[in-house]
């Protein structure tokens, strides 16, 4: 994963998305919703709250060989279109304009409409600053988070208009973005992390030997999902132990997303990072036990065992026990 920009603390801290500039040189505007750059919407989960407080939406990049030089002005303006666009791409059972034909509250995210209910305030009224010495800057909004966790989820769909210094080009495919204000799931939270792998001996891997990895992050992806937050190595990566458990490592190309059901069973891991080539990927393991893949709402506790596949490898069984230490 690369990531353009000065070190920001709610990045590091998993209270924001991810950010990657997207471009290939050049003095270059985009929006970096996601880093993996296949998709412009991130579903920012938050803590309910009846108090308004202030949110980094939608990053703007500037994709440069430096820092910006001056600070930059760029102009954001309302984007249903995109959001229509995006709707049709993913959901089933829509209408024409993007809007849902049956109800699929879990998934399905609209804008809030002219009215402005749930009621908010585009901070610098959508004038995003990329200060002089860094390459990120926000799309911002003030609003109450507790208005947004009912039946309907909202989304804000905006697109980059303009920028007021010369000598920038906007990008031709990543000018806009979608982010969704949801609530944190159960399983969020930061985690101690205990780790067995078995069956990569042969490549150097830990082998049946379980270590504390250290503090993790699961990471609000819906309603019952979360993305695996690696605080040890970085990004989102699988963790993992060289030989004898001798050093913490993890993968390249791999980013654990893990299901739950509404009986707190894991039911699904699965890497939400495009293939390299490698096919790396991950499943959940046949032959687990009744008392793995499951959350234990009293202790707090995450137990999985899954499988975690490579084009030319034997299957690599991951056994991960994820106790809660606190809110991330």
């Amino acid at each position: 994963m690369v990531f353009a920009g000065c070190k920001d603390s709610d990045f590091d801290s998993y209270k924001i998305q991810s950010v990657d500039s997207h471009g290939n040189g050049g003095s270059i505007i985009s929006t970096a919703v996601t880093a993996a750059g296949g998709s412009e919407f991130f579903a920012y989960a938050v803590d309910a709250s009846t108090s308004e407080a202030e949110y980094k939406m939608i990053p703007v990049a500037l994709n440069a060989a430096d820092v910006a030089p001056q600070d930059i002005h760029v102009t954001m303006v309302p984007d249903p279109e995109s959001l229509a666009e995006f709707n049709s791409a993913n959901f089933d059972e829509f209408n024409d304009d993007g809007t849902l034909a049956l109800a699929h509250p879990e998934l399905y995210y609209v804008m809030p409409g002219a009215s402005g209910t749930p009621a908010f305030t585009l901070v610098d009224n959508g004038v995003v600053t990329i200060p002089k010495g860094s390459s990120i800057g926000y799309l911002k909004i003030k609003t109450t988070s507790a208005n947004y966790f009912g039946a309907t989820q909202y989304a804000y769909s905006y697109k980059i208009s303009s920028v007021q210094e010369s000598g920038y080009i906007l990008s031709g495919n990543h000018y806009w973005g979608i982010v969704a204000l949801i609530p944190k799931n159960k399983y969020d939270g930061l985690y101690s992390l205990n780790l067995t792998t078995i069956g990569w001996s042969a490549y150097g891997i830990s082998d049946n030997l379980p270590g504390d990895y250290g503090t993790v992050a699961m990471i609000t992806t819906g309603l019952t999902s979360c993305l695996f937050g690696n605080l040890v190595a970085g990004g989102n990566l699988q963790p993992g132990f060289t030989t004898g458990n001798a050093t913490k490592t993890a993968f390249g190309a791999t980013g654990p997303e893990f299901v739950f059901d509404a009986n707190n069973k894991l039911i699904d891991v699965h890497n939400t990072i495009p293939n390299d080539g490698r096919n790396r990927a991950f499943k959940i393991n046949p032959a687990a036990l009744a008392s793995e893949n499951l959350y234990d709402p009293a202790a707090k506790t995450i137990v999985a065992n899954y499988l975690f596949t490579q084009n030319g490898r034997p299957d690599c069984t991951v056994k991960m026990i994820l106790k809660y230490t606190g809110s991330r």
